[in-house]
């Protein structure tokens, strides 16, 4: 949960308020109303990743932070998105699972009369 504190200033945000307003905006639906609170609440949460993967790029050896290392850094993010799609993907195995098991029980009742 975004923890978003009452006295948060739009200076305080990691990114731009604008910015993230208008990339809300454009996925928002026509009479989709979004609270305030939501972006600052997004900004800080982007804030709070963007820290976490800048800590682990800079664990690095190497004099160069390499796009390599961007890429181990931010591999977590992308393991969730990759689970996420196999849940979904799972989802709809055992949703069509079912309903092969449905119709063959429909299919075994008929049978017996």
């Amino acid at each position: 949960m975004v923890n978003i504190p009452e006295d948060v200033e739009v200076s305080d945000l990691p990114f731009t308020h604008a910015r993230v307003k208008r990339m809300v905006r454009e996925k928002a639906d026509d009479g989709q109303y979004v609270r305030s609170e939501v972006y600052y609440g997004l900004n800080l949460l982007l804030g709070e990743i963007a820290d976490e993967i800048i800590e682990r790029m800079m664990n690095t050896e190497s004099a160069y932070v390499e796009k390599y290392d961007l890429d181990r850094a931010s591999r977590k993010y992308e393991k969730v998105e990759n689970i996420i799609k196999e849940k979904e993907r799972v989802s709809r195995k055992l949703d069509a699972l079912a309903a092969d098991v449905e119709h063959l029980s429909r299919e075994v009742q008929q049978s017996d009369h």
